[in-house]
């Protein structure tokens, strides 16, 4: 049997050893996760700056393009990512220019989310639409709800059922309190 003054030494160098580990292993997923941001940032940055040469003048068959694409659901950045296609910043640009282009956009937003259902299935079904794996799927199929619900509440928001009861004017302890818009004066 071992003395039990080795054993407690050794417990305590491995609780150090553990901590160590922890630690490091900490700063290791942190500069992981550190480096993961900025690579998603820059894509982002690469994927939304202009494009070189002039900036791409408004068409109505161009932003009718945009606007189809959006509403059978494509990413308007990988809309914009087409060579004869505006750069994303374009497109705000355009939209905060003009609230009419807003609105349009809002349309196909709302169309997308009538058409959502069925590209839900289709995912769900593992479809045309399904990228094969489940997860990515059910991700996605989850982010579409989340926009339809947004984008088309009519149809897809949550419902709250509010009931109003009017009462008729009553008596407690000598005051009258109002009811069925009476204001008891």
């Amino acid at each position: 049997m071992a003395h039990p003054r080795v054993n407690s030494g050794m417990a305590e160098k491995t609780k150090q050893t553990h901590k160590r580990t922890k630690s490091e292993a900490a700063k290791i997923v942190q500069a992981e996760l550190s480096e993961g941001a900025r690579k998603v940032k820059a894509t982002v940055n690469e994927a939304c700056k202009p494009k070189r040469g002039q900036p791409t003048k408004f068409s109505p068959e161009l932003w009718e393009r945009i606007l189809v694409a959006v509403a059978t659901y494509q990413d308007l950045i990988e809309i914009c990512s087409e060579p004869d296609m505006p750069a994303v910043s374009t497109v705000y640009r355009w939209m905060r220019e003009n609230p009419e282009l807003k609105e349009d956009m809002r349309g196909a937003w709302e169309m997308f989310s009538m058409l959502g259902k069925s590209y839900n299935n289709n995912i769900l079904r593992q479809g045309r639409m399904s990228t094969g794996d489940f997860r990515r799927d059910e991700a996605l199929v989850a982010d579409n709800r989340w926009f339809m619900s947004k984008t088309n509440r009519r149809d897809f928001g949550d419902k709250t059922l509010v009931q109003v009861e009017t009462v008729d004017p009553f008596v407690i302890d000598g005051t009258l309190l109002p009811g069925n818009g009476d204001d008891g004066v």
